[in-house]
């Protein structure tokens, strides 16, 4: 940080830099993850659940003998696809929502239904499948798999999603699908699922076009706690505790697949260490097999993942295609996208990333560009599958969009940050966007636009080998209030003791970015009449099903700012019932009483000298709670802009690329907790660097066996790597409400891939166009080897 944010509005609480809340909890690991909920300890009789992995990219179990498993010392049970618990269960997919609403089965988002529950059939090597043991421990339960004998027959497979839509092509689900292309689904529309006025006539009339291509990768999300649950049946009762961020979507998708009404289900969590997009496919069939395996031994039953079977699903990897046209001031008349998305052995929330993210960005940056065409297709492969991801969509679309803009303004002969604000806006407000006006303006002046930007390839060698560049991609922040309106009512419960503390569930699970303490921060500036600090305030970190309060997921960094909004309205509420109780002990009208800054004000009475603490000690002591819901504000305000300036150096004898300088800039509507914030922009610079340089998975193009299921093969980049970082906080846009403000976390890895592709090709003139840009493909493209 090179220079502190300051907001526009001065609040006492909000928009300042402090600790976060649970941060000495997680120092002193008082903090409660859901491995530390589920110990031995507590469950004395625990057993551990394993469920065997397929060996084979694509292959079914022809038959199999699990009698030595059986007979082995300390196995409770072993259960396979024929036992009717599991073969009486219905199609499903891991991914029935983004998170951000609750669903049942019948209302998935994308009704791709391709998981059989522990079925006969695998589709990478590692799924999940077939045959699942308790035991009384976790080795005990591996050595049992060891032991079962099983018969595969051995399929024919395909890896690449360009090879896979060959008719002839191995069939990743022919019991299912008999085509690797997945077909249009209702909820995800058709695969030209935008079409605005005539792509082809004004290509053809355009002064100015270009096509670009570009391939975003499978990268992982990297989290640091591995999924955990542990179910426990009482009589008929399943109380489930686990490390799901969205608890009431995981008793749903319980109650759905095993038949139980919700009052019979009780879902637990706590904090959650990183996610990341991980826990939007949480409706996984592990669950449901810990589940049945619980039932069949009457004892509470635990499943985890190590760290290598962590490597469970990706970012969705797609290629896409981009042709632009413009006319010669800069103004572009016409887009067409088109991308190939490689689902993986599943397809859960793929067409997320494929469709629904890029028909929301044709309204919210594209909405001035008259002729626009966008198509995407999904298409199985053998290879893990790729799915959810924190920037889901947008990281993969801002990566062609990047790469075009550069393309096209060089085309014209224009500077890129010119062609941005003349073309980019979005649907509700006219050009040029105030927000990405100044974001860029910012942004460059940060990064020494104009002083360090060179002609491709024709800048300085410094040490006689190395060039630098500098580049630039920006984006639409994510997410607005408006667009939450799938969340329904968001609910938030206050409670006043009579000694002015106040006890804040607003059910959410804290997955590390700090939205618990944008909570507290917004309770205490409701509040603020009651005279109380942060310290006052007691953050409830469990979620619990049964206190009936409906969880707001961390998803689409809304949770940062939904809450607070929603406690403007509690604490009107909570100073009315507080005028009520003040009216019956000072035996006067509510109307006659006032509140500021722990103050008990009366106009009749104006030397009163009384604390709401001691107005409350004279009366029953009784709690004050306050349960408010209210749906998101669904007023159309647009949303606001960031953008990534990287600076690059190159090596051009060994295709080393070396970032030297990252400048991150937010408008954010407001800012909520600036450390937090600004921690948010910095770490999503790690995430956005290892997708655009190191992070890759890799597979033996012969057997399907990946290779770098691990921290060390799969090269996430240390503190050592990282560059100098400018994080840059702005408040230009406003959106609906007190705050009006917009997330952040989600997008902050987004532009980092394609501000430095931009950047390197700033410096040595000649473009890599798909990620991760390690050095054999700049020595390629520089025609070195």
């Amino acid at each position: 940080m090179n220079e502190p944010f300051i907001p526009r509005v001065n609040r006492k609480f909000i928009g300042k830099y402090r600790p976060k809340i649970d941060g000495p909890d997680k120092a002193s690991g008082k903090a409660l993850f859901a491995d530390d909920m589920t110990i031995k300890m507590r469950f004395p009789d625990m057993l551990y659940a394993k469920v065997l992995r397929s060996p084979y990219p694509n292959a079914r179990i022809k038959s199999f003998d699990c009698s030595k498993a059986e007979a082995l010392s300390g196995v409770a049970t072993v259960m396979t696809y024929k036992d009717p618990e599991f073969s009486s269960l219905k199609l499903t997919n891991a991914g029935w929502t983004d998170c951000v609403d609750t669903v049942t089965w019948d209302r998935m988002m994308f009704g791709y239904r391709d998981r059989h529950v522990l079925g006969e059939f695998a589709s990478w090597v590692g799924d999940e499948m077939g045959i699942a043991v308790a035991a009384e421990t976790e080795e005990i339960a591996e050595e049992a798999l060891r032991l079962i004998e099983i018969d595969w027959e051995i399929l024919p497979f395909v890896l690449d999603p360009i090879a896979s839509m060959h008719p002839d092509a191995p069939k990743v689900h022919p019991d299912i699908y008999p085509s690797n292309i997945l077909p249009p689904d209702p909820t995800g529309g058709p695969d030209i699922f935008e079409d605005r006025g005539d792509v082809e006539a004004s290509l053809a009339s355009a002064d100015a076009v270009v096509t670009v291509n570009s391939t975003h990768h499978n990268a992982t999300q990297g989290h640091m706690d591995n999924w955990c649950c542990l179910m426990q049946w009482a009589e008929d009762q399943l109380t489930v505790w686990s490390n799901s961020y969205a608890a009431d979507q995981l008793r749903m998708h319980i109650s759905e697949m095993l038949g139980l009404p919700l009052h019979r289900i009780r879902a637990i969590a706590s904090y959650v260490g990183g996610q990341f997009g991980r826990g939007d496919t949480g409706d996984q069939p592990f669950f449901l097999i810990t589940a049945l395996l619980s039932q069949k031994t009457g004892k509470p039953v635990k499943y985890r993942h190590t760290r290598h079977q962590s490597f469970l699903n990706t970012r969705q990897p797609a290629q896409y295609t981009c042709k632009a046209g413009a006319k010669k001031d800069g103004t572009i008349t016409s887009l067409h996208f088109k991308s190939i998305g490689n689902v993986g052995a599943y397809a859960d929330l793929s067409m997320f990333a494929l469709k629904f993210v890029p028909k929301e960005l044709s309204e919210v940056v594209l909405a001035h560009i008259p002729n626009l065409r966008m198509e995407s297709y999904g298409v199985y492969t053998n290879v893990i599958p790729g799915c959810m991801m924190r920037g889901v969509g947008n990281s993969q679309f801002n990566l062609i969009l990047a790469h075009v803009m550069d393309a096209l303004a060089e085309e014209l002969g224009m500077d890129p940050i010119d062609l941005c604000i003349k073309n980019f806006a979005h649907e509700w407000e006219t050009l040029p966007s105030k927000s990405l006006k100044e974001v860029l303006r910012v942004g460059s002046e940060r990064i020494q636009w104009k002083e360090k930007r060179n002609i491709p390839g024709k800048g300085p060698f410094f040490d006689g080998v190395s060039k630098r560049g500098v580049g630039f991609s920006c984006h639409p922040s994510w997410h607005a209030e408006w667009q939450e309106e799938r969340r329904g009512k968001v609910q938030v419960s206050l409670t006043l003791n009579p000694d002015c503390t106040v006890l804040l569930n607003a059910a959410s699970i804290e997955v590390g970015g700090g939205s618990n303490t944008c909570n507290v921060l917004g309770c205490a500036e409701a509040l603020d009449f009651l005279g109380i600090g942060i310290e006052d305030i007691h953050w409830t970190s469990i979620v619990d099903t049964n206190d009936g309060i409906k969880d707001c997921v961390q998803t689409d960094s809304a949770v940062s700012y939904l809450q607070s909004e929603v406690m403007i309205d509690s604490a009107k509420e909570l100073q009315e019932k507080l005028k009520e109780a003040a009216a019956s002990i000072l035996k006067l009208k509510p109307s006659e009483i006032g509140f500021q800054e722990g103050k008990v004000l009366v106009a009749s009475q104006p030397m009163l000298d009384m604390t709401i603490k001691e107005l409350l000690r004279k009366g029953d002591n009784a709690p004050i709670t306050i349960l408010k819901s209210r749906a998101p504000d669904v007023a159309l305000t647009g949303i606001p802009f960031f953008a990534n300036f990287a600076e690059v150096e190159v090596d051009t004898s060994t295709g080393k690329v070396t970032v030297v300088k990252l400048v991150v800039v937010n408008d954010c509507g407001t800012v909520m907790f600036a450390s937090g914030a600004e921690a948010q922009q910095i770490g999503g610079q790690c995430m956005g660097m290892g997708e655009a340089l190191t992070e890759e998975i890799i597979y033996d193009q012969k057997t399907g066996i990946p290779l770098n299921f691990n921290w060390i093969d799969y090269t996430i980049p240390t503190m050592a790597d990282m560059p100098d970082i400018d994080p840059i906080l702005l408040e230009v846009w406003k959106g609906t409400g007190e705050y009006g403000a917009c997330g952040i976390g989600e997008g902050t890895v987004s532009c980092t891939p394609g501000a430095i592709q931009n950047a390197i090709y700033n410096a040595i003139g000649v473009r890599v166009n798909d990620i991760p840009v390690k050095p054999e493909k700049i020595l390629k493209a520089l025609g070195k080897n």
